[in-house]
């Protein structure tokens, strides 16, 4: 599936558990593949999450964080935001008020399974 918005676009997963979901946006083209996956101990984190938690029948709330460096503007991440709405078609009737975070990345912690 993809997001599409203006001139960016990027790959897009869904995890359902029980009534909420789990929204990854991320590329394809940086997936590392089940041989690349042996020694390897940087995992690209892809542009964000989105975690969508039913309440009742009629809300559902919905927090994430995003990547700025993709997603700089907050007219995208409506475009997000709207994205999600249209994929899952339950939310349309719902309240769903929202708390998005833009994150810019800084630093990375790794471990290798050795302490």
């Amino acid at each position: 599936m993809k997001f599409v918005y203006d001139t960016i676009s990027c790959d897009v997963e869904l995890y359902f558990n029980d009534h909420d979901t789990v929204v990854r946006f991320y590329d394809k083209q940086r997936e590392q593949h089940e041989d690349e996956i042996i020694n390897l101990v940087h995992v690209d984190p892809g542009h964000g999450y989105f975690c969508l938690k039913y309440k009742g029948k009629d809300a559902a709330l919905l927090s994430g964080f995003l990547d700025e460096s993709f997603f700089n503007s907050d007219e995208i991440v409506q475009a997000a935001i709207n994205f999600i709405e249209n994929v899952l078609p339950d939310t349309k009737n719902r309240y769903v008020p929202y708390h998005i975070s833009r994150i810019r990345k800084t630093s990375f912690s790794e471990y290798n399974g050795e302490y």
